[in-house]
């Protein structure tokens, strides 16, 4: 059977459907965990303005903006079953052991790629990267996520995670280099000159600077560049992608 997940605002103070890229990707892994081996969903990111929106624009032939990076089945006029982004959280962050185990997710990622698979121009961006700089190094994925989630949520700052990646790097002398994923350029000299082994990342990807600290929730999503909203989509699964193909803390 086919269902249709429909992103929609999580209340009217939202300025678009569900949240950003990154987190609306975990909702869709979330409505997965509701059907069955067998049954295909689509996601509907366009009836709904989202967050990679980029609004008069007609890319990869579609105004869906989950298909500017994913193929996914079509519904026509057959039965389908509905949900939308409110859809009851099976996977949970109050659990956080259950993460460090990705054995716990292998069946998730088959109902995934069940459903929808990368455009191949992101296939080969990611691919190429690997191919460049990570393949037959044994490489630690950490991301640090801060701006926003720093100023309202008081997650860490970056000395907690230099002294746990220092820690790991005791723990794991044949790690070769860091592969860094983060929202805030800031940090990037900070970790290179404390950390004795180099830290990768991509380096023209748009982040928070000494003069965009990106603290309000919504400040990353207005900037001056040609299709700012699909290429903050772009880089988020160039980050997350690259992330899964590493060993990730």
């Amino acid at each position: 059977m086919k269902y249709k997940l429909q992103f929609i605002k999580i209340s009217n103070e939202h300025e678009f459907a569900g949240c950003g890229f990154a987190g609306n990707i975990y909702i869709t892994l979330n409505a997965l965990t509701h059907i069955g081996h067998e049954d295909k969903l689509h996601v509907d990111m366009e009836t709904n303005e989202c967050a990679c929106t980029q609004s008069n624009a007609d890319l990869h032939g579609t105004k869906n903006c989950w298909e500017y990076y994913f193929d996914q089945v079509s519904i026509g006029d057959e039965p389908f079953g509905y949900m939308d982004s409110l859809v009851t959280a099976n996977l949970s962050y109050d659990n956080r052991e259950v993460f460090m185990h990705p054995e716990n997710f292998i069946d998730l990622k088959t109902k995934f790629f069940n459903s929808f698979s990368l455009k191949p121009y992101l296939v080969e961006l990611i691919d190429s990267y690997y191919q460049n700089n990570l393949k037959d190094k044994v490489t630690l994925g950490v991301q640090v996520r801060l701006t926003d989630m720093k100023y309202h949520h008081h997650v860490s700052s970056i000395d907690p995670y230099i002294e746990k990646i220092k820690t790991i790097l005791l723990e794991r002398p044949d790690i070769n280099q860091i592969f860094l994923a983060t929202d805030d350029s800031t940090i990037i000299p900070i970790l290179r000159s404390a950390i004795p082994i180099p830290i990768l990342c991509y380096e023209d990807m748009f982040r928070a600077d000494e003069t965009k600290l990106h603290i309000m929730p919504y400040d990353r999503f207005t900037d001056g560049r040609e299709l700012h909203r699909y290429k903050l989509g772009v880089e988020c699964l160039q980050e997350i992608f690259t992330l899964s193909s590493v060993i990730i803390y």
